[in-house]
């Protein structure tokens, strides 16, 4: 992790209003008390009194320390400024300088945090580059964002081939650069998910499942791009033609070979990353199992049948990245829940099937679009109707268009406290790897609407911090849907889901 202090090149300035009426006795010269202020390194607000007989201005010199006018008092001259100090993050003590004014007098206070926590060094691999197990480095990578519908994308009808790099502009038209990657971590991003295609386009010898040497340099130019930037990556093997996800869990497939495919393809990757640090994380799989193709005798596979037949799955891609040595030993890696829904991946123990040689190190994976009628609801049903309006306060005229209770703010609350019961009080993080809503109309034509999606977003970002669990926004860069960013334009297009997240964030802590 790179961990430095906070640059102290933002000031900020404030003043009181207009002189109050002269109710009281006169005073000269500018007393301000106390002198120095301390803030513990979960930071705070405290107040400092300037008794003046003028108007009092005050300024900071770090952005960590924000302050403010209050409400002066008449008879006494007494103005309050108030000092608000965030977290402080780093590892280092720092201080910070108030200027106090009041005419052509001025006065200053020392303000001094003491240093965040002091993150220990779990055991190091040889090359000492992995630092921090699972629960560690969790803390640091919310909130997250999907480089959605680019390097997962492309034809089923090209699995097991070689079409080239081209695919990642396939369903969108921007390449990526290092400015967007740059602009992400600019928004308040601390991590980046990215969905990647390896069998769907990019083999170049099937029997040996070779990934194209051009599309991996292309997909490390990415990582560096994040990495570069202190942004913690988590790069998966996406649906990817289906080859596993889909047709692994059919009555028929060959989980032998399809474990031997897995193995060799995560060989090639974790060998690809060997010599990068712990900001790298891999992520087996996507949404096993997903897409009804899991049929026995004409039924859907059971939920148990089908968790063990993900749990062999998950543990050749353990072992086929712990057996490629150096930083892979100790690397943090992600494995799904059945088709990341997070009732059945609570409710089944697949996880306790698992075994990797090092304890700790593995994080668990669901994904979250409830409710489906406000989220992704494309068209009305027989049975239900889109919902345009969701949470507390946003209610339309029509009734039909409005979500049942039973699916606002307090079930986001209760699914995301599942997690922390069944996962992260265990000592295993959670990662959201996708969340989103559709933007069903224009910005500014349905404020209603406007301020659902606000309110969808800062709830699932909020709920899942508060339990410990990693959201990853999902954002596709197609201009409508679910698109977050302009990635063309490198600007933020959807500012209801920007701000959702943001305020989600800034309401949320951490549980540990």
């Amino acid at each position: 992790m790179k961990v430095g202090m906070c640059l102290l090149g933002s000031v900020a300035f404030v003043a009181c209003g207009d002189d109050d009426p002269d109710d009281g006795p006169a005073v000269e010269g500018l007393t301000v008390t106390p002198t120095s202020l301390s803030f513990t390194k979960d930071g705070g607000q405290k107040s400092i009194s300037a008794r003046a007989g003028q108007n009092v201005t005050a300024s900071s010199d770090a952005a960590w320390c924000v302050v403010t006018i209050g409400e002066k008092t008449p008879t006494l001259k007494v103005t309050p400024v108030n000092v608000t100090v965030e977290a402080n993050t780093t590892t280092e003590q720092r201080t910070a300088t108030i200027t106090v004014k009041a005419g052509a007098e001025s006065k200053t206070v020392s303000v001094t945090q003491e240093k965040g926590e002091t993150k220990p060094d779990s055991k190091p691999d040889p090359s000492g580059n992995i630092k921090y197990d699972a629960k560690q480095v969790a803390k640091l990578m919310y909130p997250g964002w999907n480089l959605g519908n680019t390097m997962e994308a492309g034809s089923n009808t090209n699995s097991w081939k070689s079409v080239g790099v081209s695919t990642e502009t396939a369903w969108q038209k921007t390449k990526t650069t290092k400015e967007l990657i740059n602009f992400i971590k600019a928004q308040g991003f601390k991590s980046v998910r990215i969905p990647c295609a390896w069998v769907m386009g990019h083999i170049t010898d099937t029997n040996n499942c070779t990934i194209d040497p051009q599309w991996m340099a292309r997909v490390k130019e990415i990582v560096s791009y994040c990495v570069d930037a202190d942004l913690y990556v988590v790069l998966n093997q996406h649906w990817d033609g289906g080859w596993l996800e889909h047709d692994g869990f059919t009555a028929n497939a060959d989980v032998a070979l399809k474990k031997q495919q897995l193995t060799k393809i995560w060989t090639q990757i974790a060998e690809a990353f060997k010599d990068y640090d712990d900001h790298v994380i891999f992520a087996g799989l996507n949404e096993p199992g997903v897409g009804g193709a899991y049929q026995d005798n004409g039924k859907n596979i059971a939920d148990d049948k089908l968790a063990s037949r993900l749990a062999e799955y998950e543990q050749a891609f353990i072992d086929a990245v712990r057996a490629t040595g150096g930083n892979n030993e100790y690397r943090v890696l992600v494995v799904q829940g059945p088709e990341t829904n997070i009732d059945k991946t609570v409710k089944n123990n697949y996880y306790s099937k698992l075994n990797d040689k090092h304890t700790g190190r593995l994080m668990m994976e669901v994904h979250f679009y409830d409710p489906y009628q406000f989220t992704m609801m494309n068209k009305d049903e027989s049975w239900g109707k889109m919902w345009y309006y969701w949470g507390k306060g946003n209610t339309g005229s029509d009734a039909n268009r409005n979500a049942n209770s039973n699916y606002t703010e307090n079930y986001v609350k209760n699914q995301m406290a599942k997690l922390k019961t069944a996962f992260v009080d265990n000592g295993i993080p959670v990662i959201i790897g996708e969340f989103g809503a559709n933007q069903r109309f224009a910005i500014g034509q349905d404020p209603i609407h406007d301020a659902s999606i606000k309110a969808w977003y800062a709830a699932v970002t909020s709920y899942a911090i508060n339990n410990g669990c990693i959201p990853y926004a999902w954002d596709v860069n197609t201009g409508n849907g679910m698109s977050i960013i302009d990635r063309s334009n490198i600007k933020v297009f959807n500012t209801n889901m920007m701000t959702g997240v943001t305020e989600g964030v800034a309401a949320a802590k951490w549980p540990y």
